[in-house]
């Protein structure tokens, strides 16, 4: 059961400090906001104020039930009104509330953080209905980290165009400061013993060892009970647009009309997002090619103008977002393969390495990868041929044997027929033996050929010769597009059909990679038989002599630089599967809680609060 007891002390205290001797509650119908009640009970008892009546209105109440309640209230004489309820009910409770003018002299109402955290937000009508009631919400410093944060939250929010998420309420603070405390609670016990926080399930353990005061951009958060809880709440007057700040109230001091808690509420937990090292040295992969990625010398700083790589580009974004102008980085290359690159951050020679660094078990050991940035998969890269018509009798093929007997057939057929018919009637198919032969042979070619008017006489020869017409025109629109697919359409043909003919071969492998102990370990590939490449260059020549030539048969790499060889080489080669699938590219160390958190940043802003706390506890479960 939540934890009221901050809640309801400083709500009373409001209550005393106005002189109110009678208070009635009203309160949503749901387990979260009976919470209070207890609490509210035991302060009020503690203050000598009197609790005259508990309304409970129903969650999904229509106007006229809302009314029922009101009407129970006025009947009863109450003047002073506590509302512990959401910003949803709240809107519409009050809007009724202002229609039978309860809203006025003679009436008090003090509403509670469930719904004056989100005043800022609400609808203008309700805001309106609402003007001379008193707020009671947690405290938020106005601080520069604070001020950091909502700019670069409305940046996010504008590259979504999504106006309505613009502003920040108290509690998207929130749970940016749980999660960051979790994960810098992580970290900091990770390094210690990962082992043992990895078989930990139990996130209220994760909870109990953080700092019994918690400090981020939204202030001080106490551990009390095992759950945090605002040190300090802001009493305010709802005016409409502006709203008039009238006082504090700490735990410790009771109200005052000055916060005298300031020291105590700087946002001293979150210097991790500024950082206290003097410059960052991030190791980058020395890379020959494949620049697209990592194009990237030392010395190189976040200043310069040039075009460093997507890698880096994503880097830069990550450093922008989450982390002070003020702070700087360093790149320094890295000679040797990519595992020397993660063992550099295990060994503590560097800070941290971003570049195309493939997220696979055996690199986990040593270093902490971030969410991956891009989805990789590992295909081959192969050489095609093309099978062009070299056949002389290539006119042939768009029949099949058997369908040209056919037509031959049908050919003497008709002749007979039409020189049975016509006999009589027409001269032309008179004459000698070898006369009518060669009459019955080529009236049917001649017919479609070369038509005449009065190439028979007889009604039923026209009959035959229409039919014949008819059936030839369908034979040749079928011959015509056959024969034009066949000296078109290039047959595209892999030179090797399967992975076990290509164990036999010479394959590539892109140098200083994962790709060799794949190619090892999982496709079973004899180490003499394999060769490492570090270009397009490269890997185009190689496959043109093939293996024959003291090529390659094949080029086994991830997909993405599969498709930049293919953007250079568009015909000729031909990426094939299966895709053995990888978990994608990520950055190592340092920057798994900053990319998170830049996560965070780009999903909270839209989604429902139930919806943010499930995405919060799998973004913890992940970095756990």
């Amino acid at each position: 059961m939540p934890d009221f007891s901050r809640l309801a002390e400083a709500t009373v205290s409001t209550s005393e400090m106005f002189e109110w001797n009678k208070v009635t509650l009203i309160y949503e119908d749901m387990e979260f906001s009976n919470s209070i009640i207890p609490y509210l009970t035991d302060a009020l008892v503690n203050k000598d104020i009197q609790l005259s009546h508990k309304i409970a209105i129903p969650i999904f109440a229509e106007d006229f039930q809302i009314l029922d309640k009101l009407e129970v209230l006025m009947s009863s004489q109450s003047e002073v009104f506590v509302v512990h309820m959401s910003s949803n009910l709240a809107s519409r409770h009050f809007v009724v509330a202002n229609k039978e003018g309860m809203m006025g002299k003679g009436f008090a109402w003090l509403v509670t953080d469930g719904l004056s955290n989100f005043v800022d937000t609400m609808d203008p009508i309700a805001i309106d209905s609402m003007k001379g009631v008193i707020g009671l919400r947690p405290y938020v410093p106005k601080t520069r980290a604070l001020k950091n944060f909502r700019t670069r939250y409305k940046r996010i929010s504008s590259m979504k165009q999504n106006k309505a998420a613009t502003k920040l309420n108290l509690l998207g603070l929130w749970l940016y400061d749980i999660v960051w405390g979790l994960g810098m609670t992580v970290e900091r016990i990770g390094n210690v013993n990962s082992g043992f926080l990895k078989e930990m399930n139990d996130r209220t353990w994760l909870i109990g060892i953080l700092n019994p005061s918690f400090r981020g951009i939204s202030g001080v958060l106490d551990l009390v009970n095992r759950q945090f809880q605002p040190s300090v709440f802001e009493i305010f007057n709802i005016t409409g647009k502006r709203n008039r700040v009238i006082g504090y109230w700490t735990n410790d001091q009771g109200i005052s009309k000055n916060n005298n808690s300031t020291s105590r509420n700087t946002p001293r937990i979150l210097q991790a997002e500024e950082p206290t090292r003097a410059k960052w040295t991030i190791g980058v992969p020395s890379k020959k090619g494949f620049n697209e990625f990592v194009n990237i010398r030392s010395g190189n700083k976040s200043n310069d103008d040039e075009l460093p790589g997507f890698s880096i580009e994503v880097f830069r974004k990550v450093w922008d977002f989450a982390l002070p102008s003020t702070t700087s980085y360093e790149f320094v290359n890295i000679n040797g393969t990519y595992d020397d690159l993660c063992c550099q951050v295990k060994y503590q020679k560097i800070h941290a390495a971003v570049g195309d660094i493939s997220i696979v078990a055996s690199r986990t050991n040593c270093v902490d990868f971030t969410l991956p940035y891009l989805e990789t998969g590992v295909a081959m890269l192969i050489k095609v041929r093309h099978n062009g018509p070299k056949d002389m009798w290539i006119f042939l093929k768009p029949l099949s044997w058997d369908l040209w007997l056919v037509i031959i057939a049908i050919c003497i057929f008709i002749g007979i027929v039409v020189r049975v018919l016509e006999r009589r009637e027409n001269t032309e198919f008179n004459g000698s033996a070898r006369k009518k032969l060669s009459t019955i042979l080529m009236f049917p070619c001649q017919s479609v050929a070369i038509p005449q008017r009065d190439m028979v006489v007889t009604n039923g020869s026209r009959l035959v010769l229409v039919v014949w017409i008819f059936l030839a025109l369908i034979l040749m629109q079928s011959y015509t597009a056959n024969l034009s697919s066949i000296l078109t359409v290039n047959q595209l043909q892999p030179t090797i059909p399967s992975i076990k003919e290509l164990r036999k071969s010479y394959v590539g492998y892109q140098n200083h990679s994962f790709l060799k102990g794949f190619l090892i370990n999982q496709l079973r590939f004899q180490e003499s038989m394999l060769k490492p490449y570090c270009s397009v260059d490269d890997y185009q020549e190689a496959l043109s002599k093939g293996s024959e030539n003291e090529g390659v048969s094949a080029i086994f790499d991830e997909i993405p630089y599969i498709k930049l060889f293919l953007a250079q080489y568009t015909t000729g080669y031909l990426m094939v599967g299966p895709t053995y699938r990888t978990d994608g590219l990520g950055f190592d160390q340092e920057f798994n809680l900053q990319l998170t958190l830049l996560l965070v940043l780009l999903i909270l802003h839209k989604s429902t609060t139930l919806k943010k706390i499930t995405i919060l506890t799998r973004i913890i479960q992940m970095n756990l």
